[in-house]
């Protein structure tokens, strides 16, 4: 498929999805929205795809909604729903059902653009990127899911100040909040992200997508013995599958497994 808005590579096992609006910062419009949703998509479903990264091209990783459809807004004027965006789960919905993504923030996030990145499982951010909740600094509220997702990241406290002052969040903080996993030189950060991507998709489809969900609906799950069964269940079904026997066949072979080409 052509795309207008982002471009689309594939490293062994890691399919690469790059916001590629740079005169705009890759401030998000119909185009990009949609895109980005159906390139997601389009990995979700390859299985030669084990793990996404999402990152920027040029100065910024996004710096949000694209302003341009804002003063028609503010007047009142509806604007026309992209339909075949529309038609999607929401943003945090969809991104909980997708392989595992890393978004590896490049330059500013700023709004959306790091609204966005909370919806993926594993954020690294370059040494001298910026991000911002923007929000109520250009007088707008936060949307995307960010009003939890954000808390459930950094702590309550520290997502109010985040969100309240709108100011600008550097990377050592960034690191130190956990707003981000990691915070690599420049001109490393795609490098390091296809890196720790790789990592994820050498594993097993079916375990990685079982993790993932696990991880995501125990978050908050305070029934331990709930917890615990649900686990137990998963586990002993993985213990039937190939992938685990293909590991017990590779372990007393002496070599590294091969989950990906299993009959």
């Amino acid at each position: 498929m052509g795309y207008e808005s982002i471009l689309v590579e594939q490293m062994g096992r890691v399919g690469i999805i790059t916001l590629n609006r740079p005169d705009f910062l890759n401030a998000f419009n119909d185009d990009l929205n949609r895109e980005l949703r159906l390139q997601i998509r389009d990995f979700n479903n390859d299985d030669t795809v084990g793990s996404i990264v999402i990152t920027g091209a040029g100065r910024a990783f996004s710096a949000g909604a694209d302003v341009s459809n804002f003063e028609a807004t503010a007047r009142g004027e509806s604007r026309k729903a992209d339909g075949e965006t529309a038609a999607f789960p929401k943003w945090p919905i969809f991104m909980k059902e997708s392989k595992p993504t890393v978004c590896a923030i490049n330059g500013y996030a700023i709004g959306m653009g790091i609204t966005l990145p909370l919806g993926c499982d594993i954020r690294l951010m370059s040494e001298s990127a910026k991000l911002s909740f923007r929000f109520a600094y250009i007088g707008l509220t936060p949307e995307f899911g960010s009003t939890t997702l954000l808390s459930q990241t950094v702590g309550m406290s520290k997502a109010m100040e985040f969100m309240l002052t709108g100011r600008f969040i550097e990377a050592d903080e960034a690191l130190e909040s956990g707003l981000v996993n990691h915070v690599f030189p420049d001109d490393q950060l795609l490098d390091k992200a296809i890196e720790l991507a790789a990592a994820i998709a050498f594993n097993p489809k079916w375990q990685l997508s079982q993790i993932k969900r696990m991880m995501i609906e125990h978050q908050h799950n305070d029934d331990i013995d709930q917890v615990m069964d649900i686990e137990s269940r998963f586990f002993s079904q993985s213990q039937q599958t190939a992938a685990h026997k293909e590991f017990l066949t590779s372990f007393r072979e002496k070599r590294t497994p091969d989950y990906h080409n299993l009959s």
